[in-house]
């Protein structure tokens, strides 16, 4: 039971679902360092939805339009803000709400906004959440809690679909990417891939993601035949992470739903191009496939070095990956 008076806390959450997520061990860690706060994040309505699965969290608002916030904001007399995203507008509503310490990380002409600047600190991301926090210790694992409901509605959904609960392994593979080709592994591989999977292993293979994922998704699941069931675009978050929850293995590329899979406790076999596996590679039982020597997170959104690499990931390695995973 909490206090009376509980001393108010404002998280400003990411936009970003997989940046959410490694944000989560850092606000696990501070639960346990205050377990009499009162703890409010406020998120965009699709990030809320993620939140509201995360046990850490008392209160949710919903980032809007700036002044409609603020006035939401400001009657819960928030003690401390702490800012996750790096922009002006996430420390600006804070500032006009009046909270009296706001701690972020400086730059981008917000200096002013902040109370207190952390320097973030290199290594993976979840660790500059843990700086922003003030908080120290190993950090654990993700951790989101998937509403029953949520499974009920995602069986609805694949029952309508010809899917049929059976003994067999179920293998969802995520072939989106919020950054397009620079991210994401061929469509090509997925399907040999999916058919090897369904040929020597018997999945039952599913295919998740958000609605600019649908197209690919569709495509992948039409070349591997009858079985292959596809969700993209149909799912709440909370039932995607129920699909998730339900599968065996998850086969993604550097995206949200590879985050996703891993706060639900799935495990991954992850593909990355030329992007930073060491900065944000999950967080949890996994296996990266990357080949490229060059690491970067300032790439193209159609590189063309990054293709190359994420071609040179082939679907035998891919394979040998999850039946590692398969196998514990």
């Amino acid at each position: 039971m909490k206090p009376e008076n509980p001393e108010r806390i404002l998280i400003v959450s990411t936009n970003w679902i997989g940046d959410a997520i490694m944000s989560m061990p850092a606000v696990q860690l501070f639960r346990r360092a205050h377990p009499e706060a009162e703890l409010t994040v406020l998120a965009r309505p699709l990030i809320r939805a993620l939140w509201a699965m995360h046990p850490a969290v008392d209160r949710l608002e919903t980032m809007g339009k700036p002044q409609p916030t603020v006035q939401s904001l400001k009657p819960a007399h928030f003690d401390r803000a702490y800012i996750f995203p790096n922009s002006f507008r996430s420390a600006f509503i804070p500032f006009l709400a009046g909270v009296p310490r706001r701690i972020g990380a400086r730059g981008h002409w917000r200096r002013l906004m902040l109370t207190e600047t952390v320097r973030l600190p290199d290594g993976h991301q979840q660790f500059e959440y843990l700086k922003i926090l003030g908080v120290q210790g190993e950090p654990p694992a993700p951790q989101l809690a998937v509403p029953e409901e949520s499974f009920n509605s995602l069986n609805n959904r694949l029952a309508a679909a010809g899917f049929r609960p059976a003994c067999r392994t179920v293998i969802t593979l995520l072939p989106g990417a919020a950054r397009g080709p620079s991210k994401r592994w061929p469509a090509e591989h997925f399907i040999v891939l999916a058919k090897r999977l369904r040929a020597e292993l018997g999945a039952q293979i599913l295919l998740g993601g958000g609605p600019d994922d649908a197209a690919v998704c569709a495509e992948i699941a039409a070349a591997v035949g009858p079985e292959a069931i596809s969700l993209a675009g149909q799912t709440t978050v909370a039932e995607w992470a129920a699909l998730l929850k339900m599968s065996q293995c998850v086969v993604s590329n550097d995206s949200g739903g590879m985050h996703l899979a891993m706060a639900v406790g799935t495990p991954v076999a992850a593909i990355f191009g030329i992007t930073d596996s060491r900065k944000t590679g999950p967080l949890g039982r996994s296996v990266v496939l990357q080949k490229s020597a060059v690491q970067s997170r300032d790439i193209a959104r159609d590189s063309e070095a990054a293709r190359r690499a994420l071609e040179a990931v082939t679907p035998d390695e891919v394979f040998a990956a999850v039946t590692g995973l398969l196998n514990g």
